[in-house]
């Protein structure tokens, strides 16, 4: 009985020191949740100090470049206004050339030199007799008014296949079942006026 009575304080003094230490040791274990606090302010102090290194070198880089830039777009302006010196050639024009006086200018006064017309003869002056071709086409069943080469008209066919630039000409115009072929001709002989005489000659079929 009394080593049962021993063993039994002996227990209770043994629990409640080891609860003391228990305690103690408990109370005094630093907090997990202020650990994590200082260490996150540690690691956002890390990381602001970073962006603002990052952050600084973007805003310098960035500085240089819009430099540049206004720089660059200031050069052309001011290369624009400056004044452009224009030195001509120290000779003569082409066409003032011997070789293409005389005969040679008057063999190339009249041509089929009027532009946009399927036709247009005119000579080179600025005030000239101009002379061409016009006819009256059929498509979808409506009447068309033809002189002016342009796309709408929907010919299959236009354009010269020779033509030597001078004195002859021969084109195939085909609208909508009908063929026109035109042929130009200049010529100069004894009683020919200044460049010459020219005729032109029009032949029309219809498939119809």
């Amino acid at each position: 009985m009394s080593g049962n009575g021993r063993r039994s304080a002996r227990s209770r003094i043994k629990s409640s020191t080891d609860v003391d230490e228990f305690d103690r040791r408990r109370n005094s274990k630093p907090d997990r949740k202020v650990q994590k606090d200082r260490i996150g302010d540690h690691s956002f102090i890390r990381i602001l100090n970073v962006n603002i290194k990052a952050l600084l070198g973007f805003v310098v880089l960035a500085f240089f470049i819009i430099l540049f830039l206004i720089l660059h777009l200031m050069k052309p302006v001011e290369d624009a206004q400056r004044p452009r010196v224009v030195t001509p050639f120290p000779a003569p024009n082409i066409m003032d050339l011997p070789q293409f006086q005389g005969e040679h200018k008057e063999s190339l006064y009249w041509g089929t030199y009027r532009p946009q017309v399927y036709l247009g003869i005119r000579a080179r002056t600025p005030q000239s007799l101009v002379a061409g071709l016009m006819w009256i086409g059929v498509k979808d069943g409506r009447y068309f008014m033809r002189h002016v080469c342009q796309d709408s008209d929907e010919l299959s066919t236009y354009g010269w296949t020779h033509h030597n630039g001078r004195d002859y000409g021969h084109q195939v115009l085909i609208d909508h079942g009908m063929t026109l072929a035109t042929s130009f001709l200049k010529s100069k002989e004894d009683g020919s006026g200044y460049g010459g005489d020219w005729t032109v000659r029009i032949d029309v079929k219809s498939e119809k």
